[in-house]
């Protein structure tokens, strides 16, 4: 049997494995089980997020003769036979875009389903269609049979004429999330007993940019040059820079070592790496950080024409010469470091706090470390069971309201502690964490308001989140974490028997 490469092998064959892409998958189902099918639509955004496989799965369960669970069953005679069936016609539009092309479809689109409820067009690429063959197309896409159903697919919306536009039901496909390719990558790393670093899951789903068949396809490529996949064989074969060469850059650049800062570009650049790569990376690493500057009000002027000046060094040459230019101009306008160690303020081994000072304490940050020392201090899993069924129900009804930007942010997120008064999120993104607690506030009222449940919400980063968990591990042993519960230092000291009584899991036994 011939080697199918892993894009194909593990594409989603019904809605429930269509990943990252709940808001489309969820309107999709309910215009076929409530029989409100369009005629035609259009799936747009960029390439890999799913709109074939979605066009595919849509087409296998509108024409299955039984769903089970509102998914193909798998059972019936078209459900066996789609692999074959005459009636999905899948069309290149890249090489066969030409009016002949869509005058056979015209006069085919007349024959009768030999076998299916639905004749379905599947047409990828759609926007590479010739003037004169979208015009020959028109009347056919705005007025097909009854037993017919159009499905445009398209990277470039904006080549696809208004007056097609005007005629489908649009689905705009997101970049699925790195945490959520990562997870994938994981389930098919373990299938496929591919053995490779974990820090080289994540640099795939970040170098796949948004794009699940690009994650696959880079995983299935590395995973026949060796016996293992490592940081090395990625940089080698795609000449690529790593979050942690962005963090130690990053680092040197904050404490003014100039040599080392210059050392590590020197490196990145003898590596084979773009310079329009390198440039991304770091401003990616920068606006994360501005993003902090400007919740903490702290001058970020510097940093603001930081960037926009790394910016420019994308559209001129001696890229590598400008971006040392660059940084060594700002070297000394630096109002805080900037690093991931600084970024994330750390709470003090001994230190005690108590959920009463946060009425009188301005710091915003100071405010997020006081909850998530008590969210510790009185939080139990029973409590967490019963939240995240309130909160998955929270996201879903965003989705229902078509709220799809805040729902999309929070469905990124995973319950890790619950307390009586505190709700401990993370998140794979720093700067999500920060909006996300920026949002607290909102967030906090709306549970208040749909569910009557009072409750603070904190979000922390992935990385911040295993530091914390693992301190409160080790600190918990010396009963330094306490919950003040007067103003005049009545301290209770609680300490759990086990961490499962709060992450719901047994991490390490505390002895």
């Amino acid at each position: 049997m011939s080697y199918k490469v892993l894009y194909r092998q593990y594409r989603p064959t019904n809605f429930s494995e269509l990943v990252g892409q709940d808001h489309i998958k969820e309107l999709l189902l309910n215009s076929i089980v409530n029989q409100k099918l369009s005629h035609a639509y259009i799936f747009t955004g960029p390439r890999g997020t799913g709109k074939t496989s979605a066009a595919k799965i849509f087409a296998k369960t509108v024409n299955c003769e039984s769903l089970t669970n509102n998914n193909p069953c798998g059972k019936c005679n078209f459900c066996l036979s789609y692999n074959e069936s005459a009636d999905i016609i899948e069309i290149d539009a890249a090489s066969n875009n030409g009016v002949d092309e869509i005058r056979e479809i015209r006069e085919n689109v007349k024959i009768l389903p030999t076998s299916a409820k639905y004749k379905i067009y599947i047409i990828d690429e759609v926007h590479m269609l010739s003037s004169s063959a979208w015009n020959a197309f028109l009347k056919t896409l705005e007025e097909p049979p009854g037993h017919v159903i159009f499905i445009l697919a398209t990277t470039e919306i904006q080549k696809v004429p208004i007056t097609v536009l005007s005629r489908c039901q649009r689905f705009d496909f997101q970049r699925i999330s790195d945490q959520i390719i990562v997870d994938l990558l994981k389930k098919v790393i373990k299938l496929e007993k591919i053995k490779i670093e974990s820090d080289a899951i994540k640099e795939i789903a970040a170098l796949a940019d948004g794009g699940l068949r690009d994650a696959l396809s880079i995983l299935d490529q590395l995973a026949k040059l060796g016996s293992k996949i490592t940081i090395k064989t990625l940089k080698e074969s795609y000449g690529i820079v790593t979050t942690k060469e962005i963090e130690t850059l990053f680092n040197y650049y904050s404490n003014k070592n100039i040599k080392e800062t210059l050392h590590i570009i020197d490196n990145i650049k003898t590596a084979g790496v773009d310079s329009s790569i390198f440039i991304t990376k770091a401003l990616d690493y920068l606006l994360d950080y501005l993003v902090l500057e400007k919740t903490t009000t702290k001058d970020s002027k510097w940093l603001e024409e930081l960037i926009l000046d790394l910016e420019s060094c994308y559209y001129k040459n001696n890229k590598y010469t400008l971006i040392k230019a660059t940084l060594l101009k700002y070297i000394n306008h630096q109002s805080s470091n900037v690093s991931e160690k600084t970024m994330i303020p750390e709470i003090k081994e001994s230190e005690i706090i108590s959920r009463e000072i946060i009425k009188d304490n301005k710091d915003n940050e100071n405010i997020v470390n006081i909850r998530i020392n008590n969210s510790f201090v009185d939080a139990n899993i029973s409590l967490k069971k019963e939240f995240v069924k309130v909160w998955d129900k929270y996201i879903e009804d965003l989705f229902g309201k078509n709220e799809y930007k805040l729902g999309s942010l929070l469905k990124e997120t995973k319950v890790e502690v619950v307390s009586p008064t505190n709700i401990l999120l993370s998140t794979e993104s720093y700067s999500n964490s920060v909006l996300l607690n920026t949002m607290s506030e909102e967030l906090s009222n709306n549970l208040n308001k749909q569910y009557n449940i009072t409750t603070r919400i904190i979000c922390l980063d992935s990385i911040r989140w295993k530091n914390e968990k693992n301190e409160y591990i080790k600190n918990k042993k010396n009963k330094t974490y306490c919950l003040i519960t007067e103003p005049e230092n009545n301290i209770i000291t609680e300490v759990v028997d086990s961490a499962e009584n709060i992450f719901g899991d047994k991490l390490i036994e505390i002895k």
